[in-house]
């Protein structure tokens, strides 16, 4: 019986003890994957069994070598007591970032580090059945290329752009292909547990378990790329909605601009004036009044495939336009922004995406739209910050997504 395999069917003829010994075990490697090492009592006080019993699980977890002890933890007035922590190479999660015309991929151990090299592929999303071949391909040249052995990389976490329910494990925007959810779909190929969510989401919850944030519990992650993305924590937990779409905040239709039409078919939604898309639209106005612009000699020869990363890139090197059209966006931003305050009264609101890499031209607008459009109350107790995460924030989103549902359908069966 493979203990870290999270599709494994444990058969009854395994005897009752047996089962429940495993499926406590299953308890006590979750608990330390998602939190970090612990003492043998906290474990118990988190798994809700015995202490006598979890010192003999973990005497045949260290035999196994899946569990290993990582010094002491703080003394309670008597003798320090051991942590307790995963093995970092006892298995593997692959991390897969899409977007909408490309893939990213790096393979993390249990302590969620990377242990690969970022590799990139060009793929566009769509609902053509090869592209997910594509994805596998790639994904599996991935763990080829890395040396660790193949049956050691037990699930795979997807972050994806799109109207995603992850618990039904469906994109309703992309990779619709078939008559099975997409996850399943995945599993079949990849003949391991899959995990899917939004990018934006994935993201938010990744900012919350890896990142710096000072221990708040109610986070909001908005994330300016192409489009916007919203990710919600309430009281420290990724909240989806009903259907599994919560955070669909960027197509509120929330201005009066009616020439101005959004993706998704309405017109003054916030994602029309504030995305990388409305970055890029300005930006392309702004070259044609004036070529001679900073802006328009980064752009030269890539006019019509202008990415919002150039605009950034011109605003930082004193380009009067640019920082205009960031400081136009960042305000429209951020009356967005203020709806938010006062709908979540959030304590974080954290910033990423390749606008955000902006800092303080868009910063600055976004803050100054918060002074006008949101109460003083609830804006003076919103902390606002920058991605910690960097470009790294979509992989590590979607190992968090691993992390959080990991081993849970075999531990709820018994």
């Amino acid at each position: 019986m493979n203990l870290i395999d999270p599709k494994i069917v444990l058969d009854k003829k395994e005897g009752v003890v047996e089962i429940k010994n495993y499926i406590n075990k299953l308890k006590i490697v979750k608990e330390l994957y998602t939190l970090g090492n612990n003492t043998a009592n906290n474990i118990c006080q988190l798994v809700g069994i015995s202490l006598p019993t979890v010192n003999l699980l973990l005497a045949d977890l260290l035999e196994e070598n899946i569990v290993v002890k990582e010094g002491r933890g703080q003394s309670q007035g008597g003798r320090k007591p051991d942590l307790y922590g995963l093995a970092p190479n006892s298995f593997f999660i692959l991390g897969i970032d899409l977007s909408r015309y490309g893939a990213k991929a790096a393979i993390y151990n249990t302590k969620n580090e990377r242990v690969t090299k970022v590799k990139t592929v060009k793929v566009t999303l769509n609902n053509d059945p090869s592209t997910l071949d594509e994805i596998y391909d790639f994904s599996m040249e991935v763990i080829a290329s890395s040396g660790i052995p193949e049956d050691r990389v037990i699930a795979v976490g997807i972050s994806m752009p799109g109207l995603v329910d992850g618990a039904a494990g469906i994109n309703h925007t992309h990779l619709k292909s078939g008559k099975k959810p997409l996850k399943d779909q995945l599993e079949s190929k990849f003949q391991r547990k899959v995990f899917i969510e939004n990018d934006a989401r994935a993201k938010t919850l990744a900012e919350f378990r890896f990142g710096n944030n000072h221990g708040q519990k109610n986070v909001l992650g908005i994330f300016v790329d192409w489009g916007i993305g919203l990710g919600i924590i309430i009281d420290g937990k990724l909240y989806r909605g009903y259907s599994g779409f919560a955070g669909e905040f960027s197509h509120s239709p929330l201005f009066d601009a009616k020439e101005i039409s959004c993706s998704c078919g309405k017109r003054g939604c916030l994602e029309s004036v504030a995305s990388g898309g409305a970055v890029v639209r300005l930006a392309k106005e702004a070259i044609h009044l004036d070529k001679d612009s900073i802006l328009a000699r980064l752009s030269e020869g890539k006019e019509e495939n202008i990415d919002p990363s150039v605009v950034v890139d011109a605003a930082t090197a004193g380009d009067q336009r640019a920082i205009s059209i960031l400081s136009d966006v960042g305000l429209d931003l951020g009356r967005g922004i203020a709806i938010l305050i006062q709908l979540f009264n959030p304590e974080l609101i954290i910033l990423g995406g390749a606008i955000a890499e902006a800092n303080q031209y868009i910063t600055t607008p976004i803050q100054q739209a918060l002074n006008i459009y949101s109460m003083a109350k609830l804006r003076e107790k919103t902390a606002i910050e920058l991605s910690q995460l960097g470009k790294e924030v979509g992989l590590r989103g979607a190992i968090a997504i691993v992390n959080e549902h990991i081993f849970e359908d075999t531990i709820n069966s018994y």
